[in-house]
């Protein structure tokens, strides 16, 4: 009894100093519930940004969007996308919407370009389309950058029923519910993953793999099937439909991993990671997939004449510039903004850059923008 109470003890003050922590690093309440959940709200159309909430690192503005607030007078481009995007690993600031802002002023020579980062982790095509008029109506953006996270398409079921987050997010919302969540936990994970070596913790992941397929009675695959593949050009085109209807020139950009030509043991632990979030394709199936779906998304920039960053080849694989399988470190965030800027460059065009020092209105930008267009080719982007 001593030692149970001993142990008690010892629990309630390692949590007690976990939420002090939180409050003075952060400005997190005392009492509640405090995850990466308090940044959103669910309305009419799923998973949105809660206006100005804040968790750890990641700050919302007043619309709910991560970054500063709008500037007005600024020639406005916006980020579509998902946890990526969103930014996870790295520090505030150094996602690549806020670098590629920084980029884009540099060259410019004046702070006239605002880049909006309007994703949230887990966001999905059909998601994002049914997102734009408000954002369109709110931001007024010149460009949209789309930069899908194609493991959404893994598993049609999932997006089809849940299109406005993960199955880790789903089951974070279910956590919500409880009563009493200990703080404490996640900083015992982190120490961890940490300490454990690479074997055992990618054991632990097979494990938890395993598991999830027998509870669940997936149905494991090898590929992806041709009819997901089809759903995402369907997803993609609608979402470029929508945009250009609003007079919103989009930009398509390739998804890129950490994986190289080559898999080291390193690359198969890091694909069994991956595995743990989508149990029912197994770890090759991954790299086809985005090999599949990254085609798909060139094709679909060739046939509507949009420009096309193809990131899925610029970028250098390995650990340097992937955090993880897919989110960057702040050197690979800092990587994909230069490849953005460099993509964009060729879209706004040298008569875009002066006409733009001339502080044109965020509505009048986007025709200032289209008669400086050009594709790769020397076409005129329609």
């Amino acid at each position: 009894m001593r030692w149970l109470l001993g142990l008690l003890i010892f629990a309630l003050v390692l949590e007690l100093c976990a939420r002090v922590d939180d409050f003075f690093t952060y400005q997190a309440p005392f009492w509640g519930a405090y995850n990466d959940q308090v940044l959103f709200v669910h309305d009419q159309l799923g998973l949105w940004g809660r206006p100005g909430a804040r968790y750890d690192k990641w700050e919302l503005n007043s619309l709910g969007y991560r970054g500063p607030e709008l500037r007005p007078g600024a020639i406005r481009i916006v980020c579509f996308g998902a946890s990526e995007t969103f930014g996870l690993y790295e520090p505030a600031g150094q996602e690549y919407p806020r670098q590629l802002e920084r980029i884009l002023n540099s060259r410019a020579g004046a702070n006239v370009f605002q880049v909006v980062n309007v994703a949230y982790a887990g966001e999905s095509i059909p998601t994002a389309t049914l997102r734009t008029p408000e954002i369109v109506d709110q931001i007024h953006p010149a460009i949209a950058v789309i930069y899908p996270s194609l493991a959404e398409y893994i598993w049609l079921p999932w997006l089809k029923t849940i299109s406005t987050s993960t199955p880790s997010e789903t089951r974070q919302a279910r956590n919500l519910q409880l009563s009493f969540q200990p703080r404490i936990t996640r900083r015992f994970h982190t120490l961890l993953k940490q300490a454990l070596p690479a074997a055992v913790q990618t054991k632990l992941r097979e494990i938890e793999t395993e598991r999830d397929i027998a509870k669940n009675h997936y149905n494991v695959e090898d590929r992806i099937p041709d009819e997901n593949v089809l759903y995402f050009q369907r997803d993609l085109s609608t979402l470029i439909a929508e945009l250009r209807a609003r007079g919103v020139e989009p930009v398509l950009v390739t998804h890129a991993t950490a994986f190289g030509k080559q898999l080291s043991e390193a690359d198969m632990a890091l694909l069994s990671s991956w595995r743990v979030f989508y149990p029912m394709l197994k770890e090759n199936g991954f790299l086809d997939m985005e090999q599949r779906l990254n085609d798909a998304i060139r094709q679909t920039a060739d046939r509507d004449g949009i420009t096309l960053i193809d990131a899925a080849s610029e970028m250098p694989p390995g650990r340097t510039y992937f955090a993880d399988f897919v989110h960057f470190t702040s050197v690979g965030a800092g990587v994909m903004a230069s490849n953005l800027a460099d993509g964009l460059q060729v879209l706004i065009g040298a008569q875009g850059r002066q006409q733009s020092l001339e502080a044109p209105q965020p509505l009048d930008s986007l025709k200032v923008l289209r008669q400086a267009s050009i594709s790769q080719n020397g076409q005129r982007v329609q």
